[in-house]
């Protein structure tokens, strides 16, 4: 009889565990994997900083990117999105943007819906590099949210990255909630 009684309750141990240990078990999966995406994302921004700082075009670069993506960045079929900026900070004496950080160049390739960080109201690029149609006077331009440590006349070169984080494991049915997109953001 006590051995019946043994049994019953290994079976109910069992049962109460599993559960617990199976969430343990995906979430490390799906958390391994987030940061193996994210690691992807962050180097392809940083190559794609280091690119356009070595006066590749725009387009160019985002050719190369286009090229150098790997799982989970695939820019073709809207699961990504790229953001190449140039600021630059107004060397020209008398321009009303004199000594002020503005978004010089411009170029975004994808059609992930995430929007640039840096600052600034507006403004037009053309061009077969992309560049400001006014940027010693146009105040749109302005950007806010930048290292001000930059010398008149430098620039500042600046990748981001938008992706989707496909999920592998049924991990956000146990009511947990991960995030299914990556946003990554490189200065050169």
């Amino acid at each position: 009889m006590r051995q019946r009684n043994e049994r019953g309750n290994a079976i109910i141990e069992f049962t109460l565990v599993v559960p617990l240990i199976l969430m343990l078990a995906l979430g490390v999966v799906e958390v391994g994997y987030a940061l193996l995406d994210q690691h992807v994302v962050s180097k392809l921004t940083r190559e794609g900083a280091n690119l356009i700082s070595r006066d590749t075009t725009l387009s160019d670069a985002a050719t190369a990117m286009r090229n150098m993506s790997a799982r989970p960045v695939n820019f073709n079929d809207g699961s990504s999105k790229v953001i190449f900026s140039v600021v630059k900070k107004v060397a020209t004496t008398g321009a009303s943007n004199y000594n002020k950080a503005v978004l010089y160049q411009r170029y975004e390739y994808g059609t992930f819906s995430g929007t640039s960080i840096l600052n600034n109201s507006g403004g037009s690029f053309s061009g077969l590099d992309y560049t400001a149609a006014n940027s010693d006077n146009d105040s749109r331009l302005v950007v806010t949210n930048v290292p001000t440590t930059m010398a008149l006349g430098g620039m500042l070169y600046i990748t981001e990255i938008y992706t989707r984080h496909p999920l592998i494991t049924p991990f956000n049915n146990f009511g947990f909630s991960l995030p299914q997109s990556l946003y990554s953001i490189a200065y050169f």
